[in-house]
């Protein structure tokens, strides 16, 4: 048996049963569990009680003679156990609670907010012991729940009723005397009754002979026991002597095994000590041959970003020189130059009209006139030409952020895209109703939520186009497209981290199964097998072998195709909006790198959680909300300022141990405050690269330096 229930049966714990009777009155039991029952008075209240309020009390307690088809109650074995009960209760929560319960059914209170207040209780107490009685009104005011606020006044009033009830009761014992003072009188006179007397004294010295020698009998038996005892003790002594001996031997024989025991722990750690300083020599040369691959690393990503650049230099050259033919053969600028030679010509033609008034100069002039008069003409058609077009021209450049889609509530439809050459945009301006908003990555595609509690879906091409991970921050503008409904401009401001999204992001290859079955395989493990949703193949429809880029949600056995890559001739991605193709060693690179961001982005979900706790984090730039979940996973607390009014965390960065500075969303002038007042309190600072993976890694790599930092 375990302390706690020993406690239980002793009465020092509270058993954690409530009955439905107590749970009517659980305030009222729980305030006075602790307190002292008045147990004469309440043997008084249960004295006065009638048979059948008795018979009440007896199954609330449980009693095992309670039953209601009792012919005759025993009132005598009430009262005894009664008593029992009564003198168990200070040891016993759950008896005691019980005794209260019979109480406290007959009273008409129930909760804190039924009783009435103690002092209109106190000014009817004549009037109430009138009509209710004495103890209808004494426990009344034993259960009130304001004796706690006024227990002086409650106590003297509880100390008045007690002394009243036992003066009530001394005057009918003072009654009753009278009565006892005749009854020796009739005793004298009738010898009956004392033959009677006698023959009953009679009896019970021949129960108590009987008991006697009940007694002497046990004790002869006592002592027989007592001397199997001894021999049983003088066996076991016996035996622990035996134990002894056996016990000095084994530590004998434990005094060998350990001398073996060190000496083979000797020899492990001179083996130890020999492994370790090989494995010391070896992470030595693992070290300088990784950073010899960093070095090599480090510069074929230089060399991919200026081949990148250059690419980019590329496109931008060929689309200016394609805007500039187009401009040239527009129906516009034609009509434009036509419209600058034919005042040119008009010059010229007027400056050779001749003066004189002969017959041949009237031929040529007329001649003239009739000419300048057809260029007018067709300047004037020109002219109402150009002005048919009444909107104005906006030229729109692809940006590679920015994209119009438009709100869906539900999650099966696509959004629809703008396109390059659909209609122009009315009221293209910056609107001061552009919202913030999140992005979550969904198995295919995902949605964004903003800042007013709405959301939309957006379409995996969005996704890959803007290159959005989980949970990234986008600037939603609403633009209103004549004739069509609400779009939003999506601009992204802060990248998120798919590290932490419920999607698993997988590279690998098509293969065919039985029954028309499609499955993509995991390219790093062929046992990761995922059957293909239905749309995917029905829109991609892909071929057996052709290498690809696949979601999978957790818990999930469904993939979605994110990319697809044909075999036939060079690799294109399945986005119709890119039909640039891909050369295969160029995707073979991207997949290598994806995979291994992919590895960096897996172990940082390993990382221990919090690292940073007791530190204070500062960044200045963005919005606070960008920021708060990944520094409060690492422990520490942020202090967040926007840039615009940098005083207002300068002291919470003189008490920081890091400062991280967003330079693409802050001023100059808030940078270098900061940093000035980093570099003065010897606060090391860090930039962030615009995405919650970088400043994640940042807090991870530098938190011995940063935990170290300005104490």
């Amino acid at each position: 048996m375990d302390i706690k229930s020993k406690a239980r049966i002793s009465g020092l714990l509270e058993s954690p049963e409530w009955t439905k009777e107590m749970e009517a009155y659980r305030t009222i039991l729980e305030r006075e569990t602790h307190q002292p029952l008045p147990n004469e008075m309440f043997l008084d209240y249960a004295k006065q009680l009638s048979d059948k309020e008795k018979l009440a009390m007896a199954l609330t307690l449980e009693f095992p003679f309670a039953r209601r088809e009792l012919r005759k109650w025993p009132d005598m074995l009430f009262v005894k156990l009664l008593r029992t009960y009564v003198q168990q209760a200070p040891g016993n929560i759950a008896l005691k609670r019980r005794l209260m319960l019979t109480v406290l059914q007959k009273l008409p209170y129930k909760q804190d907010e039924d009783w009435p207040p103690l002092t209109a209780l106190l000014d009817e107490q004549e009037k109430r012991l009138e009509t209710e009685g004495f103890w209808s009104h004494y426990w009344t005011l034993y259960f009130h729940p304001g004796k706690s606020e006024e227990h002086d006044l409650w106590l003297l009033e509880m100390k008045k009723l007690e002394e009243r009830w036992l003066q009530t009761g001394d005057a009918d014992l003072l009654g009753e005397l009278p009565t006892e003072a005749e009854a020796p009188e009739e005793e004298h006179t009738d010898h009956a009754k004392l033959d009677k007397k006698i023959k009953i004294l009679g009896d019970l010295y021949k129960k108590e002979s009987s008991t006697r020698q009940r007694l002497e009998h046990d004790l002869v038996q006592k002592n027989k026991l007592i001397r199997m005892k001894s021999k049983e003790m003088e066996l076991l002594e016996e035996e622990i002597e035996r134990l002894r001996d056996e016990a000095e031997q084994a530590a004998d024989m434990i005094s060998q095994q350990q001398s073996t025991q060190t000496e083979r722990d000797r020899h492990w750690k001179r083996e130890q000590t020999d492994w370790l300083e090989e494995r010391h020599h070896f992470m030595e040369q693992i070290r300088a041959l990784n950073q010899q691959n960093k070095r090599l690393e480090r510069t074929i990503e230089d060399q991919k970003k200026d081949l990148d650049y250059q690419e980019k230099d590329k496109a931008n050259l060929k689309q200016a020189i394609s805007d500039v033919r187009n401009q040239l053969t527009s129906p516009e600028s034609i009509a434009k130059l036509l419209s600058h030679s034919i005042e040119m010509e008009l010059a010229s033609v007027a400056q050779s009209v001749p003066a004189s008034r002969n017959d041949d100069s009237r031929h040529t002039a007329l001649a003239s006139r009739n000419r300048m008069r057809k260029a007018l003409d067709l300047l004037d058609a020109l002219d109402q030409y150009l002005m048919l077009n009444t909107l104005p021209i906006e030229e729109v450049q692809p940006l590679r952020n920015k994209q119009t889609v438009e709100p869906i509530v539900c999650e099966e439809l696509e959004p629809e895209v703008q396109a390059e050459d659909s209609h122009p945009l009315l009221h293209v301006q910056p609107s001061p109703n552009s919202l913030y908003g999140t992005f979550f990555r969904r198995d295919h595609g995902g949605f964004i939520r903003l800042e007013s509690g709405e959301s939309f879906n957006i379409t995996e091409s969005l996704v890959q186009q803007h290159e959005l991970q989980h949970e990234a921050e986008m600037l939603c503008t609403p633009v209103k497209q004549d004739g069509k409904s609400l779009y939003y401009d999506l601009q992204l401001l802060f990248q998120g981290d798919d590290a932490f999204s419920p999607i698993h992001q997988f590279d690998g290859y098509i293969e065919t199964g039985e029954g028309h079955l499609w499955f993509c395989v995991d390219m790093n493990d062929p046992s990761n097998r995922y059957q293909i949703h239905y749309k995917d193949i029905e829109i991609q429809k892909p071929a057996h072998g052709d290498p690809c880029s696949f979601n999978v949600a957790e818990g999930s056995h469904i993939a979605r195709l994110t990319k697809l890559y044909r075999l036939q001739g060079e690799v294109l991605t399945a986005d119709a909006g890119k039909t640039k193709p891909v050369h295969p060693a160029q995707a073979e690179q991207s997949a290598s790198k994806k995979n291994k961001e992919k590895r960096k982005l897996l172990m940082s979900k390993e990382q221990p959680t919090p690292f940073l706790q007791d530190c204070l984090i500062t960044i200045v730039g963005g919005v606070r909300k960008w920021f708060e979940h990944v520094v409060h996973e690492s422990g520490a607390e942020l202090a967040h300022d926007t840039g615009d009014h940098p005083e207002r965390v300068a002291a919470e960065l003189r008490r920081s141990q890091a400062l991280f500075l967003l330079i693409t969303s802050t001023s100059h002038r808030a940078t270098w405050d900061g940093i000035d007042i980093a570099k003065m309190y010897g606060i090391p600072h860090f930039v962030i690269q615009g995405s919650k993976s970088n400043l994640r890694s940042l807090l991870w790599d530098h938190r011995e330096m940063i935990s170290k930092a300005n104490r």
